[in-house]
């Protein structure tokens, strides 16, 4: 139930980001930075609730070791990684749409399943090939542009 509540939630804030993003465009007022301002405005709520979350749960750990405590490499990485991953969906987001946006996820999931598999020996079972065979048939379906 989580998962599905998860997904759908998803799918409605990416149409609603593309729905702002295309009716700024339409409007011309400030389009080209709409999309900056939007990840501002995110950045900020998202700073807000954690650091909220962060003095309620370990402030203790907070004040006795600093803010930084156990901060290592393997963070940083982390860290990076998710604000790289940020810029390329903006930039999908700005140039595409949601739909390429999913798409995108999928095919990406995908890539890495085969990757596992050619690298690390991991099976994939028949869950995963028609996984693979629907998303592609599908990516397939909506770049064929026949007139229907």
């Amino acid at each position: 139930l989580a998962t599905l509540t998860i997904a759908t939630l998803s799918g409605f804030a990416a149409v609603y980001t593309e729905a702002v993003l295309k009716q700024g465009v339409k409007s011309k007022a400030h389009s080209s930075d709409m999309l900056s301002y939007m990840q501002i405005q995110m950045a900020l709520a998202s700073l807000l609730v954690i650091g909220v979350f962060a003095l309620v749960l370990d402030m203790p750990v907070i004040v006795e070791k600093g803010l930084w405590a156990g901060f290592d490499r393997a963070s940083c990485l982390a860290v990076c990684s998710s604000a790289l991953g940020g810029l390329i969906v903006s930039a999908v987001l700005k140039y595409a749409d949601s739909v390429l946006k999913g798409y995108a996820t999928a095919a990406s999931v995908i890539f890495t399943g085969l990757l596992s598999a050619a690298l690390f020996g991991t099976e994939l079972d028949g869950n995963f090939l028609v996984a693979a065979v629907i998303v592609t048939c599908s990516i397939v379906v909506y770049n064929t542009k026949a007139a229907i």
